[in-house]
C-alpha cells in the first residue's frame, strides 16, 4: 500500500478539523439500473473525447509509461447526475442538501492508485463514489477508515455506489490498479443549513 507523505497528511487533518461529523460513516449500495445505463452510454459516446489527466499530489501511477488516469467532464450531463442522485443522498443523510459537485468519469489506467486523503471542507461533505465500468485482473477495493479510524475495504463493480463523508473519511485506492481500466465518478454535497465554514447554523 502506498502511504501518503506527511505533509499532505498534515493538510488533509488540518481541511477535517473544519467539518462537523454527520455520524454517518459510509454506506455501499448499487445504483439505479437506469442510471447506470445513462453512465455506461454516456463513457461509450464520449470515449474520444478523454484526455490524459497528468499525475497530481493524490492521483499517482507506478506505470513510467502511462498517466495516471483519463478524464472528461460533461458540465451539463453531471449537473443532471446531481440533480436525479440527491434524493438518494439526502435520503442516506437525513439532511436536506445542496448540490456541489460532480467529478468525471475519470477512467484509472493500469498501475494507477490514489492516495488516502479526505476531500474539500465545506462542500464535499456527503458524497459518493460510483463504479460506472471496470475491467480488473484483481479486486481494486476502495480503502475508507470509519469514524474510529478502522480501515475497511470495500470492493466495487459496475453499478456500485459508496456513499460517504467525504470531508470527514479518510478514503484511497492506494494500491496499483492490475487490470485494463476504472472508470468512475463522484458526486458531492452540503448540508443546505450550514454556513461557508462548513459549521450548522
Amino acid at each position: 500500500m502506498y502511504k501518503t507523505p506527511d505533509d499532505l497528511l498534515r493538510m488533509v487533518d488540518t481541511e477535517r478539523e473544519n467539518v462537523p461529523s454527520l455520524g454517518l460513516g459510509f454506506k455501499k449500495t448499487t445504483l439505479d439500473p437506469e442510471l447506470h445505463q445513462r453512465l455506461v452510454a454516456h463513457l461509450t459516446r464520449s470515449i474520444q473525447l478523454f484526455k490524459s489527466e497528468p499525475a497530481n499530489a493524490f492521483v499517482k501511477t507506478d506505470n513510467s509509461n502511462a498517466y495516471p488516469s483519463l478524464l472528461y467532464h460533461d458540465d451539463a450531463f453531471n449537473e443532471q447526475l446531481m440533480k436525479d442522485l440527491k434524493p438518494a443522498h439526502e435520503e442516506w443523510s437525513g439532511v436536506k442538501l445542496k448540490n456541489e459537485a460532480c467529478f468525471g468519469i475519470r477512467v484509472y489506467q493500469p498501475g494507477s492508485y490514489l492516495l488516502n486523503h479526505s476531500d474539500h471542507a465545506r462542500t464535499h461533505v456527503v458524497s459518493s463514489t460510483i463504479c460506472v465500468d471496470s475491467s480488473l485482473n484483481n479486486p481494486w477495493p476502495l480503502y475508507v477508515e470509519d469514524h474510529d479510524g478502522k480501515a475497511h475495504q470495500v470492493d466495487m463493480g459496475p453499478g456500485d455506489m459508496v456513499f460517504f463523508e467525504g470531508a470527514r473519511l479518510i478514503h484511497g485506492r492506494p494500491y496499483p490498479m492490475d487490470g485494463d481500466y476504472f472508470a468512475s465518478i463522484f458526486v458531492h454535497f452540503s448540508p443546505l443549513d450550514w454556513d461557508v465554514d462548513g459549521d450548522a447554523k
